[in-house]
């Protein structure tokens, strides 16, 4: 199916916009729970467990949603997206005690685990520069993290939390009614658009030991994911507020430009994946991560601030690299199940990162010690992802 000039420019949009709210919903609540702790006079870890289903059912349910995908429509998966989203978001702002507020993080969660599965497939057989298109699609989820702290922030302050789960539950709602528009008239293709350039794969003999190298580099990876951007509002709380005497807003903030800043990063590691090797480029951005986990472990000051950023920087940068290896990898009539499977693995550490967390906060009142087990992690897999076997024509020649 020929796709035309302006259908492409609507599905980089509608990508884009559904990789913010995506990560909006995913993560807004680290920062509203500080508020709710204050209201309702419950303990934070406790709070923070009412995600712990919503965050399973990230991973878990972006198997099926890969299924249905490569079965039936991308672009419709990403409609059903947007208008789950927003009821699940507006359930949650009208919560009025636990057991709802569980109820509805965790339909919240069950949305979320649509976007990556169907919408990266959806990017990568429509665009035509692949590594610079899904760089620019990620920046979005860095913003979608950082808008989501934002407001949640500004809307917590102005209005109330319920607020803050309100008005982006409308914002998503309107946006998957206008997609939908635009599928019913033909201006998006309902039907999936296959690109021919992912029909060549690795030997045969190879295969596994890239799907075992890739598997235990998303779960490390996501780890580190996981872990920051839940700890990140908290450790800021704990170890700046008293000398900076920040607010809920404030630290809001400090988290929404460390992840719109970081996020800008995508971009430019999708330009260096179309010139360089994707091995190259994702190894550098492990290692860089390992070093400066191992540098966060106890600082109290703003350097804690900035080398957070250059962590979330390294962790953003080389997911077009890692998303590009994976379609090359994939057979391709079960691309997006392939990326069901990878978040799987990515989200379905989240409720381990949850127990991780809450332990180490209950324990010690810190999470310095995850940052310092982490970090060595990441250096061991840089070294295991130096392995990694990849073909001359599956790397990326210098332009």
């Amino acid at each position: 199916m020929i796709i035309t000039e302006n259908s492409r420019k609507l599905t980089v949009i509608y990508a884009a916009l559904g990789h913010l709210l995506m990560h909006m919903f995913a993560a807004f609540y680290f920062v509203i729970v500080l508020a709710i702790e204050d209201e309702w006079k419950f303990s934070y870890d406790e709070l923070l467990n009412l995600w712990f289903l919503g965050s399973l059912l990230v991973g878990i349910g972006s198997l099926p949603a890969g299924w249905i995908s490569d079965r039936w429509s991308r672009s419709g998966m990403i409609a059903i997206m947007f208008l789950g989203l927003g009821i699940s978001s507006i359930l949650c702002g009208l919560s009025g005690n636990k057991l709802s507020l569980f109820i509805s993080l965790s339909l919240l969660g069950l949305f979320c685990s649509i976007y990556h599965p169907a919408g990266i497939s959806w990017i990568v057989n429509t665009s035509k520069e692949t590594g610079r298109a899904l760089g620019f699609n990620n920046i979005f989820g860095g913003v979608g993290i950082g808008l989501g702290a934002f407001f949640a922030g500004i809307l917590i302050d102005q209005i109330n939390w319920q607020a803050a789960f309100i008005f982006p539950g409308i914002i998503s709602i309107l946006t998957g009614l206008c997609l939908s528009y635009h599928l019913k008239s033909g201006k998006i293709s309902l039907t999936n658009i296959k690109s021919e350039q992912f029909r060549d794969n690795p030997e045969k003999n190879q295969m596994l030991k890239i799907a075992i190298i890739m598997l235990v580099s998303i779960t490390c990876l996501s780890f580190v994911y996981q872990i920051l951007q839940t700890s990140l509002p908290k450790t800021i709380d704990i170890r700046l507020s008293n000398s900076l005497n920040l607010s809920t807003s404030e630290i809001g903030y400090i988290v929404a430009a460390i992840y719109i800043v970081s996020g800008l990063m995508n971009y430019i590691g999708g330009i260096l994946t179309d010139k360089y090797s994707e091995k190259v480029i994702y190894a550098i951005g492990i290692i860089g991560q390992g070093a400066l986990l191992l540098f966060i472990v106890s600082l109290s000051n703003y350097w804690l601030i900035v080398i957070s950023l250059m962590i979330v920087a390294f962790n953003s940068s080389i997911l077009p690299a890692e998303n590009l290896l994976l379609a090359k990898f994939s057979p391709e009539k079960y691309q997006s199940l392939v990326y069901g499977i990878k978040f799987i693995v990515s989200f379905s550490v989240g409720p381990i990162a949850l127990i991780l967390i809450s332990r180490s906060y209950e324990i010690s009142g810190e999470f310095g010690f995850l940052y310092l087990l982490f970090g060595f992690v990441m250096i061991l897999l840089f070294l295991i992802v130096l392995t990694l076997p990849i073909k001359k024509s599956l790397v990326g020649t210098a332009g």
